[in-house]
């Protein structure tokens, strides 16, 4: 009976302790438990304060590397002869390999560098790829854009008309791209060449209605609308 008196009374006087006094029994009776959580989330913090550091380290080192690469293909560029033009392109590709399948944006500058660098070659084929992986590894960018623009050019030094036209919509739909009129110019254009007279003149007016002021795409592409309206190619 005594014992069960002092049970009947320790449960009362629990339901009389204070928040603040109850607060204390808990962490008086977890503070093993409590101090190995703490412990465990200090552990994760440094870790992750440790892991970005380390990422945006060794991302400065690899993009200032790969500035390195560029110096010393475009210094003195304008008075270098066709030999030593050639000889640093194969150097300067030689030294991008390593960077080119990295993610993000090493990955991304170095197979933009080497895309140009095959276009001065004019092989437009590995310019293109080039740029469709940079293109890949900034998705959501405005580099995106500027990649995709890039590698259309491409696509129309090498005939393909239909995958050219394709990006140059890509591109024209991104309302972050400031090149967007252009875009859309080139894609009336490839649509007029094809004989799509009404999908030029969509495209040619779609830039009117980017509200822009002094544009030169946009005066280009009224000259095309008024030619095609002259010729009763468009209604």
């Amino acid at each position: 009976m005594a014992d069960n008196v002092v049970k009947i009374n320790g449960a009362a006087e629990k339901k009389n302790l204070s928040g603040e006094q109850k607060l204390g029994d808990f962490l008086s009776r977890n503070s093993k438990v409590l101090f190995g959580i703490l412990c465990g989330a200090i552990v994760l913090i440094v870790a992750y304060v440790v892991c970005f550091y380390a990422s945006t380290s060794s991302v400065r080192k690899n993009l200032d590397k790969i500035e390195v690469i560029e110096y010393s293909f475009t210094k003195d560029a304008s008075a270098i002869d066709g030999a030593e033009l050639a000889s640093r392109q194969e150097t300067a590709l030689k030294n991008l390999d390593p960077y080119l399948n990295k993610g993000g944006i090493v990955g991304a500058r170095a197979n933009m560098l080497a895309a140009d660098i095959y276009g001065q070659k004019k092989d437009w084929q590995a310019s293109k790829d080039a740029w469709l992986k940079a293109a890949s590894k900034r998705k959501g960018t405005y580099l995106e854009s500027l990649c995709d623009f890039n590698a259309a050019a491409a696509c129309e030094e090498l005939g393909q008309s239909d995958e050219a036209l394709k990006l140059y919509e890509k591109v024209s739909a991104d309302k972050n791209f400031v090149d967007r009129s252009r875009a859309y110019f080139n894609a009336g254009r490839l649509k007029e060449d094809a004989g799509d007279f009404e999908g030029a003149k969509v495209f040619y007016k779609a830039i009117g209605e980017l509200g822009y002021t002094n544009d030169s795409w946009n005066d280009l592409a009224k000259t095309r609308l008024i030619d095609l309206d002259n010729k009763g190619k468009t209604k």
